[in-house]
């Protein structure tokens, strides 16, 4: 589509999207949905948009997920790339913030990382809701320019993998087409006792409801436990990883 053609269908001036392209010039929410109906983007361009100026630092398709997980008795977590957000550390997930949305303002960084902190409060309850994850090899691995941000991320979750209520698994790197390949996903029981599952993307999140659905992934994160190192060898293996930082 040329800037023509998106101009005439956003209902926009053709010089609006040439300066929103080269960056000479911002724009506002309505020019967003506007181009976002244009390009069939199905809310991934306002989704973007409100990720960057939401005052609660959270985007709206997360809202409902989040909500549901402060009600929780029960969540399971598999992570692929990334260490989930309820077991983050505050440096890591400022860490991953700002690579992954690098025009993000210190101040939006600072408000997304304070959502992220709160939500694991929940973990700290007198009555806290049973939580398990599950964590390629991989995601451990990952380097950052300062070493100490992975080290202290190992080190909580080692830490938190001794509470009563939490487990955390690793599947190791030699594993050969497991199911988890395909991404991250979480699953939740909710306070209805009706059961969802979440999967989010770069640029937009999916909350799954449809029963069939929610069961093909349970059967994928039963999987995933059997294939993963038991928690005390997962503990071992994450020390192991822990120590070969540099």
């Amino acid at each position: 589509m040329t800037q023509q053609e998106l101009a005439r269908a956003a209902a926009v001036s053709q010089s609006a999207v040439s300066e929103l392209e080269t960056g000479a010039k911002g724009t506002t929410r309505d020019y967003v949905t506007r181009l976002d109906a244009a390009l069939i983007a199905r809310g991934v361009l306002v989704n973007s948009w409100d990720a960057y100026f939401s005052p609660n630092g959270m985007i709206d398709y997360f809202k409902e997920t989040a909500d549901r997980e402060q009600d929780s008795p029960e969540i399971r977590q598999y992570g692929l790339g990334l260490v989930p957000g309820l077991v983050q550390t505050e440096c890591y997930a400022r860490a991953i913030t700002q690579l992954g949305s690098p025009h993000t303002t210190p101040e939006q960084v600072d408000s997304l990382v304070r959502t992220r902190m709160r939500r694991q409060e929940i973990l700290d309850r007198p009555h806290p809701p049973v939580f398990t994850a599950i964590l390629d090899e991989s995601t451990l691995m990952r380097t950052f320019s300062d070493p100490g941000v992975m080290r202290a991320q190992i080190n909580r979750l080692i830490t938190l993998s001794y509470r009563p209520r939490i487990t955390i698994q690793v599947v190791p790197m030699m594993t050969e087409g497991h199911p988890g390949l395909e991404g991250s996903f979480k699953l939740m029981t909710v306070s209805d006792g009706d059961e969802l599952a979440y999967i989010e993307g770069h640029q937009a999140g999916l909350t799954i409801k449809e029963p069939r659905l929610v069961e093909s992934y349970k059967r994928v994160f039963g999987e995933l436990q059997g294939t993963a190192l038991t928690v005390p060898d997962s503990r071992a293996r994450m020390a192991e990883i822990r120590g070969e930082l540099p």
